[in-house]
């Protein structure tokens, strides 16, 4: 045979059966081993959440999901980071910080709320187009189902993956594959998950912050790219800031993050960059400080005042459905310390206590006492211990809503759970390696088993009382889209309705005042969150009872909304100016 040079040797075509034959390997011991592992384990996630979605989610459940949905409409719409939700207290807030007179109604400046997490539903909705206007025959929104969840089901995805790499970056594989799978198995996650409230993004938030922060911190320690660094530094401020414009109360994340790059790092090289930090995330967030001093001459708008809602001064709701609230520097003072009192102690002993399954946080909690060989895993978890004390002290302020942000730490808490678990574990030297498999696994199924009651029958109805779409679309579309309503959950009005919503006055003289000097209201709609209220304490004596006759249906005469009916077997009421149906 004539010789080949080497340009012309060619490799010969494996045979059928050696190429089947890898295929098997790898599919048994190689790289396709690892892909399949990941793949079930990837569609045990979504088969979990898909399951969790369906059985539980009957639509948005809380007030504060339902307004940040309108807002985020709104934004699409108009542009403007403006409400369709208007509390009376707002009306006559502007109008002293203003001087506008009357207030304006169309286009009513936000005041409560930061924008982040509404912007962030105004891209969805922008992506997915669902419709707004739709008939009272829908029980579920179409824009819950195809932006609101999926956007939030999306961020607990993306905080579970990276739970797992900074759970592997400070511990082993091992802590980092059972952080995440407690995490996926964890009611809390879901369950702040499909609430719609926002608690997935600030999750996502936090550990994107805390994780980059980390990994800024150990460049710098060991002297090593500073432009890498600085980007590292520079993602950290802007997922803070993020978190700050997303709830005002993650303002307590700032200090944590800043004590793990000041510790880390070490002494006033660490203090500069710790600085550094703070003062770039303290950029970011100074362009929206300075839009609510222009619109209401307070740089967090109503926020700091709403710390005096559900005080013995303003019981309740009965602060933001003041006209004209009124009080002295001292007694308010005096309230605030008394409601604080109450709330931390209620957040030791259920919100803190409690938060995930109540058996990790307490395994958290005992980690203090262990030392950690590595630096990173021992410095973290004081900034983690610092952010979780601070937000129990602003709760405290501002009640339920707020202690619920606890959550928002639970991908923090896990990893350090599980690592001390595994401590404790090793020290009991079992000799079966199957029997120490077991113990874990006991521990991944305590953990679960909030989940797994959750699922388990009888399921989720839809909110109500007092929300059900179908009802709210039905009484809004009686009004023309310029016609303006008043609500007990002007929130759901809002987003459901698509109708500028008043807040129900606490007073019936304050909805004249707001009638006839404000704006026309062209219907009233009471719901449960009224008429279910103690009938002596709070609608006979109580703060309600200017409105008892109208709940009655003793209209009085001078009363601009005349005609009405009931709903829901008298369970809600709705009054309008002339028959419309």
């Amino acid at each position: 045979m004539p010789a080949q040079s080497d340009g012309d040797v060619h490799m010969a075509a494996k045979p059928f059966e050696s190429r089947i034959q890898d295929l098997v390997y790898n599919v048994d011991v190689g790289v396709g081993h690892q892909a399949l592992k990941v793949g079930l384990y990837v569609l045990t996630v979504l088969g979990i959440m898909l399951f969790y979605l369906a059985t539980q989610f009957r639509g948005l459940r809380e007030a504060d999901a339902m307004d940040a949905a309108q807002l985020g409409r709104n934004l699409l719409y108009h542009k403007k980071y403006i409400t369709q939700c208007i509390r009376p207290l707002s009306i006559t807030y502007l109008e002293r910080k203003t001087g506008r007179r009357p207030p304006i109604l169309e286009g009513h400046p936000e005041l409560i709320r930061p924008p982040f997490y509404p912007a962030a539903l105004a891209v969805m909705f922008k992506l997915t187009s669902p419709p707004f206007k739709v008939e009272p025959k829908h029980r579920i929104f179409p824009a819950e189902q195809r932006a609101v969840i999926p956007f939030n089901l999306g961020m607990t995805l993306l905080t579970g993956l990276l739970l797992f790499f900074l759970a592997r970056r400070m511990f082993d594989y091992r802590v980092g594959f059972l952080s995440t799978t407690v995490f996926f198995l964890s009611d809390t996650v879901w369950n702040s998950t499909i609430s719609g409230s926002g608690a997935a993004l600030l999750m996502l938030l936090t550990i994107g912050a805390v994780y980059s922060a980390l990994a800024a911190a150990s460049v710098l320690r060991e002297k090593q790219s500073l432009r890498r660094a600085a980007g590292l530094l520079l993602l950290s401020s802007a997922l803070t800031a993020a978190a700050f414009l997303t709830r005002y109360a993650m303002a307590v994340l700032a200090p944590a993050v800043a004590l793990l790059i000041w510790v880390y790092v070490g002494g006033r090289r660490g203090l500069r960059w710790a600085g550094l930090y703070a003062v770039v995330a303290a950029i970011l967030v100074s362009p929206w400080i300075v839009r609510n001093v222009m619109v209401c001459r307070s740089p967090l708008g109503l926020a700091p005042l709403m710390a005096l809602e559900g005080t013995r001064l303003f019981p309740g709701d009965q602060l933001t459905r003041t006209l004209n609230p009124e009080f002295r520097f001292g007694a308010a003072l005096n309230a605030l310390l008394i409601k604080w009192l109450e709330n931390a102690s209620h957040l030791y002993r259920v919100n803190l206590r409690t938060l995930g399954d109540g058996i990790l946080i307490c395994l958290f909690l005992t980690s203090f006492l262990h030392r950690f060989v590595r630096r990173p895993v021992q410095i973290l978890r004081w900034p983690v211990g610092l952010a979780v004390l601070l937000l129990v002290g602003v709760a405290g302020f501002y009640g339920e809503v707020t202690a619920r942000l606890l959550a928002v730490f639970w991908p923090l808490i896990i990893p350090y759970a599980m690592a001390f678990f595994l401590v404790l574990l090793t020290r009991l030297q079992l000799s079966l390696r199957i029997l120490e498999s077991a113990v874990v696994w006991l521990m991944v199924l305590l953990t679960a088993l909030p989940l797994i009651f959750r699922i388990l029958p009888p399921r989720e109805g839809p909110p109500y009382p007092p929300y059900y779409a179908p009802f709210v679309i039905l009484v809004s579309n009686m009004l023309e889209p310029d016609e303006v309503m008043c609500s007990d959950m002007p929130w759901a009005t809002a987003w459901y309705g698509s109708r500028t919503s008043i807040q129900l006055p606490q007073t019936i003289d304050d909805f004249y005042q707001i009638n006839d000097f404000v704006q026309r209201i062209s219907g009233l709609y009471f719901t449960t969150l009224t008429r279910d209220k103690r009938f002596v304490s709070d609608l006979l004596t109580g703060p309600e009872k200017s409105w008892f006759p109208v709940l009655e249906g003793r209209i009085p005469p001078d009363f601009p909304l005349t005609q009405g009916f009931p709903l829901s077997n008298m369970e809600q009421i709705f009054l309008t100016d002339r028959k419309r149906w």
